[in-house]
């Protein structure tokens, strides 16, 4: 999932993507569940069955699903196989249900490092003291140089927080709050490399699309910042309280200053290839003649953020085994029912949700045939974190009327529920071409770090959320929709 706090500062799409090879999936060798090959439905959600699907789509072989790795593949293949044992029909390319698509991708060649040089040397751990940004304006490389602190990073509009310093050829310490686009007004301003304050422990997603010029983004701790400010007799609050002065009266004094501390900081990364993105895709086809040729679209993506170049893998549980886990067992309760379904429903694993939703944004593109084609959905409900954690389900706004009918169903199952602002995951490729669409998840997200393991992943939750999403769904299979 795409929805983490700093996104929106550290990460912009720009550009086209180059050529490269395009591997096919392979048949996993791995063990399916037992209880989930099971090919007979009772009718009702099973969340023990998701979370047995949990375990293989997360487990450490899976190597964390980076798209178009191994990992994926056999991921996609399982899928692929709970889809045929529960009898729904294959929608993807040739009678198969793999829909295949080139997407970019770019990933790192080795560790990022970051090092304070000089008499008092010190090197900082990656996902521990800081962690990378990449896309936009993010981009490989190595700078060394002075740091200069730079506040909030805002430039016009009556504010400056550069004014005093000079940012050319050096390396930009923004502390927040923010304004506008820090880091592109940090390049602008002529910073070689920039450090942001943020959560260091995540890997945050990887966008394969990159301005000409790029300079290396790090994300760092507070404490980190506060011992490259030492030298200066300042902190991080003290120069984040300038800031807020400095919004409040453009008078006052500037939060920027110029540093007698330098750092030498890497971001070593692949150039942007090609790899063959792979969405998987069912049909349960309803039996009224005319209404089955519109379709309910029920998935979430299935691709995580993959594996460092240190081993450590992001096995990806919540974000996202559990929105496909979810899908397929959404599948098999609604197999035995299919009679009283009067339009279809299409259930889906995107490819590519972490480098920009490029697996939904294919099937938009692609798909050409009805049911399944954008202009046939009455409704998309995308499952994204859905396994873990808190205790109030939240719907995304994107369709009013569509979250009102989630609401509802959390209601009747006496389930705590609110709706938010919606954006953030592939139910904005759909809603933004005018079909109803809500992200359906779990009030507290974990995601993108290595402790979003099988472990976190609670099977009430699972029950509870699927029962949700089975009850919309059916209602609007039944034709009692939008």
């Amino acid at each position: 999932m795409r929805r983490l706090v700093v996104a929106a500062l550290l990460v912009a799409s720009c550009g086209p993507a180059t050529g490269g090879a395009s591997p096919t999936p392979r048949v996993s060798t791995a063990a399916s569940p037992s209880s989930a090959a099971a090919v007979a439905g009772t009718g009702v959600f099973d969340g023990t069955r998701a979370r047995e699907h949990i375990a293989y789509l997360a487990d450490p072989a899976r190597g964390g699903r980076y798209s178009g790795s191994p990992g994926y593949r056999d991921a996609a293949q399982y899928v692929a196989d709970q889809f045929k044992a529960i009898g729904l029909e294959p929608l993807g390319d040739g009678g198969t249900y793999f829909q295949r698509f080139p997407m970019p991708l770019v990933d790192l060649t080795a560790t990022p490092a970051l090092t304070r040089t000089g008499a008092d040397a010190k090197s900082w751990t990656h996902r521990v003291d800081f962690t990378e940004s990449v896309g936009g304006r993010s981009g490989n490389g190595t700078a060394e140089a002075p740091v200069v602190v730079v506040g909030g990073a805002a430039k016009g509009a009556g504010q400056d927080d550069f004014a005093g310093v000079t940012t050319r050829g050096r390396i930009a310490l923004i502390t927040g709050p923010t304004a506008g686009s820090a880091v592109e007004t940090s390049f602008a301003e002529g910073a070689v490399g920039v450090l942001v304050l943020g959560d260091t422990s995540i890997r945050y997603s990887f966008i394969p699309h990159f301005f000409a010029d790029t300079i290396p983004v790090l994300v760092i701790t507070e404490s980190v910042a506060n011992e490259l400010l030492a030298p200066a007799s300042k902190t991080v609050a003290q120069v984040q309280n300038a800031v807020r002065a400095r919004r409040s009266n453009p008078a006052a004094p500037s939060p920027a200053f110029e540093t007698s501390v330098s750092v030498r900081m890497t971001l070593p990364l692949t150039p942007v290839h090609e790899v063959e993105g792979v969405n998987v895709i069912g049909l349960l086809r309803a039996s009224d003649p005319d209404l089955s040729k519109r379709a309910v679209l029920v998935g979430g993506h299935l691709d995580g953020v993959g594996t460092d170049p240190s081993g450590t893998i992001f096995t990806a549980a919540n974000d996202n085994a559990s929105g496909p886990a979810v899908t397929i067992e959404v599948a098999r309760a609604l197999a035995p029912r299919r009679a009283e379904l009067r339009r279809s429903v299409v259930f889906v694993a995107w490819a590519g949700e972490e480098e920009g939703l490029l697996g939904s944004e294919a099937y938009a593109g692609r798909m050409a045939s009805s049911p399944g084609r954008v202009e046939s959905l009455v409704a998309y409900l995308n499952l994204d974190v859905i396994g873990c954690c808190g205790n109030t389900l939240e719907a995304s706004d994107e369709s009013a009327a569509l979250a009102d009918r989630i609401r509802a169903a959390a209601a009747r199952l006496g389930i705590p529920f609110q709706s938010i602002r919606g954006g953030g995951s592939d139910q904005t490729t759909f809603a933004k071409r005018g079909v109803p669409s809500s992200l359906i998840l779990w009030s507290d997200i974990i995601l993108h770090t290595p402790r979003d393991t099988i472990a976190l992943i609670e099977t009430p939750r699972l029950q509870k959320a699927g029962d949700v999403v089975m009850a919309v769904t059916l209602e609007l299979a039944r034709g009692d929709g939008p």
